[in-house]
């Protein structure tokens, strides 16, 4: 027999990247583990930040009963001269019956031992506790936590359990909470647990109470509202397709507004507020004529017909950030594009500082630049290979890691180093990945293949 079965853990808020970076394997984990106990049906999984939910529209309410065969020594072995030997009757133990009731079986072409006995297959509703146990200790979110007097972990606590097999209810015991027929509706609609009386009604309560179950719901009603923006406000909103997959995990009531922040802060250069934006608020950066503007687009998951508050909020939170850049900035400006302290920065053990690996990149450089005889200035190759680094030692990089090489660019056309050396300095580090960007000119490829030759073949030494 076939009926619907629910499964919905209830967690504390989870953390989107290591649910996202799990997401591939949640499905494949339950399924292998369906297989074992001979339950493999169709199911869907679902996630919000506060449950995990499995949905089976047909599940099977028992095992099929199955045949169990035994194969043991051969006849040979186990009876000599017509009496019984030790592997006779371990094999009969084994199998938990008396010799009297073994038989001869035939494998490989010889005469065996053989035991055949029918399986019944047990209820569903007897196996679904170490099937979801097993289920849910099997994810793999890196950092996991211990709460109240519990010595298990998990990402976050788990606070509710609800096991819905048709209309009745499932007893499964995670992490000392026993499952009810109970669920947590968005937070601004009802604080407390609401009752669900079947499965039915469990997706009709969640919808009422402002949850969006469906990932792919979630992120549509984003992009649309990205859309109406944009309509809106003649404006072009850059969707960046990770932090899309973001926002979508910690929202469970998703809706896209448009913030500003002050003109001045347009100094700073196009990547100091988009990483901002992006690494510590997650934001999307908007444009206008293929410019960045003053604005910035946030998904809120507030449950309200006024975000009046949540764009205010939010202004305020960024404000600061930019403030901190823009200061990093001006000092780094005044401070100038340096050296001076990279002689104290080490490398690698054994390969000296970052400074000694500047001497190396300039002597590979240079042997390159003979070798491809490229139309290019040496003298612009030696200055762009010593400075290339020299951004490691300003405020700016210190604070936003993966800024270095470009704000080295912006640096060296601020201190007078002409186009071609601070486009060199930028591109330094590319390719940066498989669909990377290539260095736009011969020059900038050669101080690019020096950073790399040196890397490798100082770490290879």
């Amino acid at each position: 027999m076939l009926k619907p079965l629910l499964i919905e853990i209830g967690v504390e808020e989870l953390p989107a990247v290591p649910l996202l970076k799990e997401l591939k394997n949640i499905k494949k984990k339950y399924a292998g583990i369906l297989e074992e106990n001979s339950l493999l049906t169709e199911f869907e999984f679902y996630y919000t930040p506060r449950r995990l939910v499995i949905y089976h529209n047909e599940f099977k309410t028992a095992q099929e009963d199955s045949i169990e065969e035994f194969f043991g020594a051969p006849m040979a072995v186990a009876y000599k001269d017509g009496v019984a030997t030790p592997a006779a009757n371990g094999f009969a133990k084994k199998c938990g019956v008396e010799l009297s009731e073994i038989t001869k079986g035939e494998k490989g072409g010889k005469e065996v031992l053989y035991y055949k006995k029918d399986v019944k297959g047990q209820q569903s509703s007897e196996l679904l506790s170490g099937i979801i146990t097993k289920w849910i200790k099997s994810l793999e979110f890196g950092k996991s936590m211990r709460w109240g007097n519990s010595s298990e972990s998990f990402i976050r606590p788990v606070r509710w359990v609800n096991v819905m097999l048709d209309d009745a209810l499932v007893p499964v015991k995670l992490f000392n909470v026993e499952s009810s027929k109970t669920t947590f509706v968005h937070r601004i609609a009802n604080f407390d647990a609401v009752a669900v009386a079947n499965i039915k009604e469990y997706f009709k309560v969640l919808k009422d109470g402002g949850v969006t179950l469906l990932s792919t719901d979630r992120r549509d009603k984003i992009l649309n509202d990205f859309k109406n923006l944009e309509s809106q406000n003649n404006v072009t909103i850059e969707i960046d397709d990770d932090l899309l997959d973001e926002v979508t995990a910690i929202t469970e009531n998703p809706t896209a507004l448009l913030g500003s922040f002050d003109q001045d802060f347009l100094r700073l250069p196009p990547e100091v507020i988009i990483t901002s934006m992006k690494e510590h608020q997650r934001y999307f950066p908007v444009f206008k004529d293929a410019k960045l503007i003053n604005k910035f687009c946030v998904v809120s998951n507030a449950l309200t017909d006024d975000f009046s508050k949540v764009i205010e909020g939010n202004e305020k939170v960024l404000r600061p950030r930019l403030a901190d850049g823009l200061f990093f900035y001006d000092n780094d400006l005044k401070n100038g594009l340096s050296t001076k302290g990279l002689e104290k920065v080490a490398f690698f053990k054994g390969l000296g500082t970052v400074a000694d690996k500047i001497s190396r990149e300039v002597k590979i450089a240079n042997i390159l630049f003979d070798t491809y005889k490229i139309n290019a200035s040496k003298t612009d190759l030696n200055r762009a290979v010593e400075l290339a680094k020299a951004d490691l030692m300003s405020e700016m990089v210190y604070e936003f890691t993966e800024l270095q090489g470009l704000m080295g660019g912006y640096y060296a056309l601020a201190a007078g180093e002409n186009e071609t050396v601070a486009t060199a300095i930028t591109e330094q580090y590319l390719p940066d990945g498989e669909d990377s960007d290539l260095p736009s000119t011969p020059l900038s490829a050669i101080v690019a293949m020096s950073l790399k030759l040196d890397t490798l073949l100082a770490l290879f030494s």
